[in-house]
């Protein structure tokens, strides 16, 4: 005697096994496209945060690389001797195209580029601040204040500042469009 066709078992690949009462139960499906899609899906996943990590271990890279080039030239400007006391202006950018390189990238700052601004404290409540300037990284051209080597006097603190933009864009989404990165270094002139 046939049985009714809801209690009959279609063919299927997988494991089979019988209940207590024999009738045979289908426990495992196939599985050959599951692990596939499982993979596919924590890939984007890891994809982006993999990309995240990378954008922003650029504009931690940026920031290094623009604190180790401040102060750079608040060392340059430090020293009372030579050219260096003669235009102040010239001496920061010279250290800072020298040493901050890697920051002359259009498609990173946009609208932001490197730019210095000096200050001089004659007391330590007003300082003299020339700037800013934009970082000329040519080996001729570039900001001049000779005028400003006069406040450079032995003892005094000069403080150099320094900006740069910023682009946190990832998957064509700007997650800080007004990000500017800055620096700010103090040295004594000797």
């Amino acid at each position: 005697m046939d049985r009714p066709m809801a209690n009959k078992i279609t063919p299927s690949r997988g494991l089979r096994v019988r209940d207590r009462s024999g009738d045979r139960k289908i426990l495992a499906r196939d599985e050959r496209g599951q692990a596939l899609l499982e993979f596919a899906l924590v890939l984007v996943v890891l994809v982006l945060i993999l990309l995240g990590i990378i954008t922003f271990g650029i504009a931690f890279n940026n920031q290094i690389t623009l604190t180790n080039a401040v102060n750079n030239a608040a060392q340059a400007l430090m020293s009372s001797k030579g050219a260096v006391n003669s235009d102040p202006c010239a001496a920061a950018n010279t250290a800072l195209a020298q040493a901050a390189s890697s920051l002359n990238n259009v498609n990173i700052y946009g609208s932001n580029p490197l730019s210095f601004s000096i200050s001089a404290y004659t007391n330590t409540s007003t300082p003299n601040t020339t700037g800013p300037y934009n970082v000329v990284f040519s080996t001729t051209g570039g900001p001049t204040c000779p005028t400003e080597a006069a406040n450079l006097t032995t003892g005094q603190e000069v403080v150099v500042t320094a900006t740069y933009g910023c682009k946190l864009q990832f998957m064509g989404i700007n997650f800080a469009p007004n990000c500017v990165l800055s620096a700010q270094a103090a040295e004594a002139v000797q």
